[in-house]
């Protein structure tokens, strides 16, 4: 009898093991199988990959100010950002490795290389393929973690792992198969912040399907509101332009 029952039970786990096998490999088809889709519907990764530079005009509506700005980008993850506030100019840069901020509203012309999280928010938002395309390539791992309702929309949820300390769970519309909300979860130091961002207006650019109007909100209250005008690819732009510039000259 005890023989007959551990062959039972090994028979039994030998069975449950290959149902979980065959789970996690279908899991991990279903996932490889949204992303396609996603990156299809936003244009198909040959036109992705075909745009070179972009640059990008808007206004942004923030502490009940409108204020305009112009994003450059450029390959390899290259990213400036040139915004105007109350008369001065704010500008945001990243080369590709060390971002860069000028603030002329903190009293001064200089360039300050950025903190290191808000360095790796801007590696991430600097790379014109998006998070989807060549995740594996970039050392990413993603996980399908089945369907969940966005204000009423269906959607299928993926979690984005970009090992920056950075975890995105993104919510694609079962429709249409574009992204409609991001959550973001960032580990600085032992605290945890989360945010949502909300994507909406999607437009056709040369190809590329992409929003032209992000909401950003923070345990529920919207704290900036995006909206793009105008979107060029192949623009011209000097790759200095993305590097950190030597201090203001001092006047006597």
């Amino acid at each position: 009898m005890k023989k007959t029952i551990r062959i039972s039970t090994l028979v039994t786990l030998g069975a449950l093991l290959l149902m979980l096998g065959v789970a996690v490999t279908a899991a991990a088809m279903d996932a490889d199988e949204l992303i396609k889709k996603s990156i299809e519907a936003s244009g198909g990764e040959k036109a992705i990959k075909g745009k070179t530079s972009a640059k990008i005009t808007g206004k942004v509506m923030a502490q009940g100010m409108e204020i305009p700005f112009t994003m450059f980008q450029k390959r390899p993850d290259k990213l400036r950002i040139e915004a105007q506030v109350m008369g001065m100019t704010m500008t945001q840069g990243y080369d590709g490795e060390q971002g860069w901020s000028i603030n002329p509203m903190m009293g001064s012309m200089d360039p300050q290389p950025m903190d290191e999280v808000t360095n790796k928010g801007f590696s991430l938002q600097a790379d014109m393929d998006g998070a989807l395309v060549g995740y594996k390539d970039k050392g990413y791992t993603v996980e399908y973690l089945g369907e969940e309702d966005v204000e009423g929309t269906p959607c299928h949820k993926l979690r984005i792992d970009t090992k920056l300390d950075i975890i995105v769970d993104m919510f694609i519309d079962k429709e249409y198969y574009l992204p409609i909300k991001s959550h973001s979860t960032i580990t600085i130091d032992e605290t945890v912040v989360e945010q949502d961002s909300y994507m909406s207006d999607y437009q056709e650019v040369d190809g590329i399907v992409m929003p032209f109007a992000v909401e950003t909100k923070s345990n529920g209250v919207t704290m900036m509101q995006m909206m793009m005008e105008t979107v060029e690819y192949g623009v011209e732009i000097a790759d200095d332009q993305f590097a950190m510039p030597a201090p203001a000259a001092k006047t006597e």
